[in-house]
């Protein structure tokens, strides 16, 4: 069964630097992919059974598996139709065919 790759999703990582005082600080993002994916919401019942009480968008992606995907970890970014989302998870789906992103999203102003 194939998959309806019909969303473009495009992947940052943050990009940091050392302050004054030897800490490192979030200073902006920096692209590194932009693909074809599908999105799926969660639904309710997942979100229960995942213990999940606040209320959230949640919604899980689909990409096509390359190096560069399997890459993606939990620090990055998913931009998705304007809007940012924390990638919360991350797994491989068949032998090197897909890549599922579990993500939830950012509210605005924080």
């Amino acid at each position: 069964m194939g998959r309806r790759l019909d969303r473009r999703v495009t992947i940052l990582e943050r990009v940091s630097e050392k302050t004054a005082t030897g800490n490192m600080r979030t200073t902006g993002t920096a692209e590194l992919l932009t693909v074809s994916a599908s999105y799926e919401p969660l639904s309710d019942g997942e979100r229960w059974r995942a213990g999940a009480v606040e209320q959230k968008a949640e919604a899980r992606f689909v990409l096509r598996y390359s190096a560069r995907a399997a890459a993606v970890i939990g620090d990055n970014i998913l931009r998705f139709e304007g809007a940012d989302w924390e990638i919360t998870g991350t797994k491989e789906i068949g032998r090197r065919k897909w890549i599922e992103v579990t993500a939830w999203k950012i509210r605005e102003g924080t």
